[in-house]
């Protein structure tokens, strides 16, 4: 019977690999298929034989506890202790821990042989059946509780801030009226909760010369703060037939300028066809890619046998730095609200809430739409996070 049972672990574990092979949805069918089989043939097994099959209740118990116990010591060992990995080199996934777990089954199993004092094939078959069955019950079970803690861990985290953010430019009316581009996004923002508007990068350099900042990235004005951005991106599409007029780019062009290689390789992986894919390059080198743009005179080339046009794209952009929220719009947002006050009563002014999705999802919305996650109440200031497992 040791024979037996031992060719059946070993069984076990080829199949496991075949599982592996199969994918997700044999991992979930084919081992109950195979545990009710293996259940069905000991019972025809001993029928056909006539053997005994009284007391044994707690014996069937006993390899369901195997089956159990066998996952999750084998889960514990494998991913809570780093076994799997170090062991074998696995990073994860059921790889982390099968291996392990299919060695404790395969030592359980025996062990339970030799106490239940049985020799016969048909309950061999039995009880491989049923603790098969629970060892994969278990495996599912965690998965499935780690479903659910994946959707239902949702936080809301709250840090009060000071007010004032660390680091910013303070200008009046009059000052902003020197720069028109600035103003013109601000205004936007006030009125879209964000304001963009075109800019080439010189004269933003111009702009952060004159204001005596290398790097701007927060203005006040009033009594309102803004969070200022400068974006340059070179665009770039695919074009399905030979345009009129282009030029062309040599091996030469693309070492000088590699950008352009670059921005060719993931448009051609990632961009959809017919719609520009846009890649966020530095100041730097957009003025670099228009230089070389107005050296050939055209914005159409033909690249190792296929035509693309590139364009050149530089936005300011503006948003206000805290999203005003009267307290009759908190009120909406029950969740929210008592993560605030959690973060008023705590010593550190921080605080986390754990929320259902769906309010979660709904705070999350309201506060894009404010333009902002960090909002002001009154004279009171928030920074909101949202967390996910």
């Amino acid at each position: 019977m040791l024979g037996v049972s031992t060719a059946m672990i070993g069984a076990f574990l080829m199949f496991f690999n075949i599982l592996l092979l199969i994918g997700p949805l044999g991992m979930f069918y084919v081992p109950f298929l195979v545990g009710v089989l293996a259940i069905c043939l000991g019972i025809w097994h001993e029928r056909k034989k006539k053997e005994e099959r009284r007391g044994r209740g707690w014996k069937y118990l006993m390899f369901s506890v195997i089956g159990i116990l066998s996952f999750f010591a084998g889960f514990y060992l494998g991913d809570e202790m780093h076994l799997g990995y170090l062991i074998f080199k696995s990073s994860g996934g059921p790889l982390t821990i099968f291996p392990l777990a299919l060695i404790i089954y395969a030592l359980l199993f025996l062990v339970g042989l030799y106490i239940s004092k049985e020799r016969s094939l048909g309950f061999g078959l039995k009880v491989f059946g049923i603790s098969f069955l629970f060892f994969f019950l278990a495996f599912y079970g965690l998965m499935a509780y780690g479903a659910h803690e994946h959707y239902y861990a949702k936080y809301i985290s709250v840090d009060k801030l000071s007010g004032a953010p660390s680091d910013y430019l303070n200008l009046t009316e009059e000052e902003l009226e020197k720069y028109p581009s600035l103003k013109d996004a601000i205004e936007q923002a006030e009125k879209n909760k964000m304001g963009v508007v075109s800019l080439h990068p010189n004269e933003w350099q111009r702009i952060e010369t004159s204001l005596g900042r290398a790097w701007l990235h927060t203005i006040k004005i009033g009594d309102e703060y803004y969070k200022i951005e400068f974006h340059c991106r070179l665009a770039s599409k695919e074009l399905p037939e030979v345009p009129e007029r282009y030029a062309s780019v040599t091996e030469e062009d693309l070492e000088e300028y590699s950008i352009l290689k670059r921005e060719k390789e993931l448009a051609d992986k990632f961009a959809d066809r017919g719609k520009p894919f846009k890649m966020s390059i530095s100041l730097d080198e957009w003025l670099g890619i228009e230089d070389f743009l107005d050296k050939k005179g055209l914005r159409t080339f033909e690249i190792g046998g296929e035509y693309y046009e590139f364009e050149l794209i530089s936005n300011l952009i503006v948003q206000k730095y805290y999203a005003n929220i009267t307290k009759e719009e908190l009120e909406e947002y029950p969740s929210l609200k008592e993560a605030i006050e959690l973060a008023n009563k705590s010593e550190n002014g921080r605080a986390g809430l754990k929320v259902h999705p769906d309010e979660w999802g709904r705070i999350g919305n309201f506060l894009s739409e404010k333009g902002s996650y960090n909002i002001k109440i009154g004279d009171e200031c928030y920074e909101i996070g949202f967390i996910c497992a």
